[in-house]
């Protein structure tokens, strides 16, 4: 029997994150004990995907554990990375999670943003992919971006990026301006078969696509609603934005494009300086186990980097990436030179939408 009076605190938030490994079925009463009265703080997404990281990660770790978690809802996809970092230069950051686009992951690494996270301290790393592993933290959240149709507009189901600039859709299709870099990538995929460099044949390309286009859209709701209302046919979107309409009776389907569909992953970090580092890794772990990484794919279609995640059938399709074949399918994107082209692609992107 262990000696309660000799435990430590942080070798009991060490058995937490063991007991995370379980999905916290049978958390210890020493571990939830000194875990009970703590705080976490983290932030979530808007939407529907921060209301089932909630409802299925948050909420549980909180109820097995005792932790109470307080969320700092952002507004969009993306931590607002510069506020963070000026709060962890000087040694107060507002969080002990943050979860982000791999554009900020590559900025917060660049800036010494986070603190490493051993894989001694997260038991399910054993069961994820290892492309999935950070030095900062796992990558979670496998969205797949590509062609969303409306169903009754469009009898021939889209096959590939290039459809988009098919004349039947003048003033039918749409683009993300939100991320303006994912949708200079595809415009290249069509026009040169890789998504680098954006130059100005890219543009070009983009030009020839103006005809076609309704709108730029900034946000998944928007998207959503332009689905919804037939507004617009065809547009490249994610996949979880696309089932859950379908499921609700809208006329809309997804494709994975024949030239490649990219996926992207979310990274969960812990801000050097948080305060509760040790309850910020056991909610970490927690997170990377079977039934909240199931249930992001059951609800939201988002696919997993666990390996022991078993999709029906149904959901292994509308995942995309249910398998490690399917996620060697993704076209490979390179962070390093998104983050460094950024200002001159949005300058390029900004001039293009005036001219």
């Amino acid at each position: 029997m262990i000696d309660k009076m000799k435990l430590s605190r942080r070798a009991a938030l060490k058995t937490l994150g063991v007991a995370a490994a379980g999905a916290l079925a049978a958390p210890s009463v020493i571990t939830r004990s000194l875990a009970a009265g703590e705080t976490l703080v983290v932030y979530n997404f808007d939407g529907l995907l921060g209301k089932v990281i909630k409802d299925h990660w948050i909420d549980p770790f909180s109820q097995k554990t005792g932790v109470k978690v307080e969320v700092l809802t952002m507004q969009g996809s993306s931590p607002p990375m510069a506020k963070i970092k000026a709060q962890i230069d000087a040694g107060r950051p507002d969080a002990d999670v943050i979860p982000m686009q791999m554009t900020d992951y590559i900025f917060g690494v660049r800036n010494n943003l986070f603190q490493p996270i051993d894989a001694k301290d997260m038991p399910e790393y054993a069961n994820l992919y290892p492309d999935y592993i950070t030095p900062y933290g796992p990558k979670l959240v496998l969205w797949s971006y590509g062609l969303a149709y409306n169903t009754d507009k469009i009898k021939t189901a889209p096959t590939a990026w290039a459809d988009l600039w098919d004349p039947q859709y003048k003033g039918k299709a749409a683009l993300n301006e939100a991320l303006f870099d994912q949708a200079l990538e595809m415009v290249n995929l069509v026009s040169k078969g890789k998504p680098l460099p954006v130059d100005d044949g890219t543009f070009a390309a983009l030009t020839k696509l103006r005809p076609n286009l309704a709108t730029l859209w900034t946000t998944g709701a928007q998207a959503e609603q332009l689905l919804r209302t037939g507004e617009v046919w065809i547009m490249p979107v994610w996949n979880g934005r696309v089932y859950p309409l379908k499921d609700q009776g809208v006329p809309v389907d997804f494709v994975a494009p024949k030239e490649g569909f990219f996926t992207r992953s979310d990274p969960f970090c812990i801000p050097r300086g948080a305060k509760n580092p040790d309850i910020a890794k056991a909610f970490i772990n927690f997170s990377c186990t079977v039934a909240p990484q199931q249930a992001m794919a059951e609800k939201l279609f988002y696919a997993s980097p666990n390996q022991k995640v078993v999709y029906p059938p149904d959901i292994a399709r509308r995942v995309v990436v249910a398998t490690k074949e399917d996620m060697a399918r993704a076209v490979p994107e390179n962070f390093e030179v998104i983050v460094d082209n950024l200002p001159e692609w949005r300058r390029r992107w900004d001039a293009w939408k005036q001219s």
